[in-house]
Protein backbone atom coordinates (compact mmCIF):
# COMPACT_ATOMS: atom_id res chain seq x y z
CA UNK A 1 0.00 0.00 0.00
CA UNK A 2 2.64 2.86 0.89
CA UNK A 3 4.43 1.52 -2.46
CA UNK A 4 1.52 3.02 -4.34
CA UNK A 5 1.76 6.94 -3.06
CA UNK A 6 5.82 7.18 -2.66
CA UNK A 7 6.82 5.56 -5.64
CA UNK A 8 5.11 8.58 -8.18
CA UNK A 9 7.44 10.97 -9.85
CA UNK A 10 5.21 14.05 -8.26
CA UNK A 11 5.89 12.94 -4.75
CA UNK A 12 8.97 13.20 -5.31
CA UNK A 13 8.95 16.24 -7.13
CA UNK A 14 7.43 17.63 -3.77
CA UNK A 15 10.43 16.04 -1.47
CA UNK A 16 12.51 17.89 -3.16
CA UNK A 17 10.89 21.26 -3.29
CA UNK A 18 10.23 21.61 0.60
CA UNK A 19 13.87 22.60 1.50
CA UNK A 20 13.55 25.42 -1.27
CA UNK A 21 10.02 26.26 -0.20
CA UNK A 22 11.14 26.59 3.39
CA UNK A 23 14.57 28.91 2.45
CA UNK A 24 12.61 31.44 -0.13
CA UNK A 25 9.01 31.75 1.21
CA UNK A 26 10.08 34.71 3.43
CA UNK A 27 11.87 36.69 0.74
CA UNK A 28 9.16 36.25 -1.68
CA UNK A 29 6.50 37.07 0.79
CA UNK A 30 8.03 40.51 2.14
CA UNK A 31 9.11 41.63 -1.22
CA UNK A 32 5.51 41.11 -2.46
CA UNK A 33 3.87 42.11 0.62
CA UNK A 34 6.23 45.39 0.63
CA UNK A 35 4.82 46.16 -3.44
CA UNK A 36 1.35 45.19 -2.69
CA UNK A 37 0.91 47.21 0.14
CA UNK A 38 -0.18 50.44 -2.14
CA UNK A 39 -2.28 48.40 -4.10
CA UNK A 40 -5.88 48.16 -2.40
CA UNK A 41 -7.17 45.36 -4.27
CA UNK A 42 -3.41 43.24 -3.59
CA UNK A 43 -2.99 44.11 -0.13
CA UNK A 44 -6.16 41.92 1.12
CA UNK A 45 -5.03 38.80 2.77
CA UNK A 46 -6.71 35.94 0.09
CA UNK A 47 -5.31 37.63 -2.62
CA UNK A 48 -1.88 37.97 -1.08
CA UNK A 49 -2.07 34.41 0.03
CA UNK A 50 -3.05 32.72 -3.34
CA UNK A 51 -0.67 34.85 -5.78
CA UNK A 52 2.57 34.55 -3.06
CA UNK A 53 1.66 30.69 -2.76
CA UNK A 54 1.91 29.92 -6.54
CA UNK A 55 5.33 32.49 -7.03
CA UNK A 56 6.59 30.43 -4.53
CA UNK A 57 5.78 27.27 -5.69
CA UNK A 58 6.89 28.36 -9.25
CA UNK A 59 10.29 29.34 -7.69
CA UNK A 60 10.85 26.71 -5.48
CA UNK A 61 9.83 24.08 -8.85
CA UNK A 62 12.19 26.04 -10.70
CA UNK A 63 15.26 25.58 -8.18
CA UNK A 64 14.78 22.11 -8.11
CA UNK A 65 14.81 21.71 -11.82
CA UNK A 66 18.12 23.76 -12.20
CA UNK A 67 21.11 22.78 -12.51
CA UNK A 68 23.53 20.86 -9.84
CA UNK A 69 25.73 24.13 -8.67
CA UNK A 70 22.08 26.04 -7.63
CA UNK A 71 20.46 22.61 -6.31
CA UNK A 72 23.51 22.33 -3.91
CA UNK A 73 23.15 25.47 -2.63
CA UNK A 74 19.45 24.46 -1.53
CA UNK A 75 20.53 21.46 0.00
CA UNK A 76 19.67 19.56 -3.01
CA UNK A 77 21.64 15.99 -3.83
CA UNK A 78 23.78 16.60 -6.88
CA UNK A 79 24.64 14.11 -9.75
CA UNK A 80 28.32 12.19 -9.49
CA UNK A 81 30.22 13.94 -11.91
CA UNK A 82 29.17 17.98 -10.53
CA UNK A 83 31.48 20.76 -9.71
CA UNK A 84 30.11 20.90 -6.28
CA UNK A 85 30.74 19.71 -3.56
CA UNK A 86 33.45 18.36 -5.49
CA UNK A 87 35.72 15.84 -4.98
CA UNK A 88 38.69 18.96 -3.96
CA UNK A 89 39.06 19.84 -0.56
CA UNK A 90 36.27 17.42 0.13
CA UNK A 91 33.37 19.56 -0.39
CA UNK A 92 34.82 23.06 1.13
CA UNK A 93 34.99 24.69 -1.45
CA UNK A 94 31.23 27.07 -0.76
CA UNK A 95 32.22 27.36 2.71
CA UNK A 96 35.60 28.90 2.28
CA UNK A 97 33.97 31.01 -0.86
CA UNK A 98 31.68 32.07 1.86
CA UNK A 99 34.17 33.19 4.12
CA UNK A 100 36.29 34.93 1.43
CA UNK A 101 33.23 37.25 0.80
CA UNK A 102 32.52 37.71 4.37
CA UNK A 103 35.77 38.95 4.98
CA UNK A 104 36.23 41.01 2.25
CA UNK A 105 32.87 42.55 3.67
CA UNK A 106 34.76 43.13 6.72
CA UNK A 107 37.46 44.62 5.59
CA UNK A 108 35.45 46.86 3.31
CA UNK A 109 33.07 47.88 6.41
CA UNK A 110 36.09 48.17 8.84
CA UNK A 111 38.96 50.02 6.66
CA UNK A 112 36.87 52.32 4.27
CA UNK A 113 37.26 56.05 4.95
CA UNK A 114 34.72 57.41 6.73
CA UNK A 115 34.25 60.17 3.84
CA UNK A 116 33.40 57.40 1.49
CA UNK A 117 30.68 55.37 3.27
CA UNK A 118 26.67 56.13 2.33
CA UNK A 119 25.37 56.86 5.59
CA UNK A 120 27.37 60.69 5.93
CA UNK A 121 25.20 61.19 9.29
CA UNK A 122 28.42 59.92 11.54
Amino acid sequence: MRGRFTTKGWHRTFREMAMPFYLVHQQILVAFAAGALWVPYLRTFPVMLVVTTIIIVGASFLITKSPSPVRYLFGLPTPKGSCLPGPKLRGFLPVLVLSGLVLYHIVLANFLPRSRRVNKGE
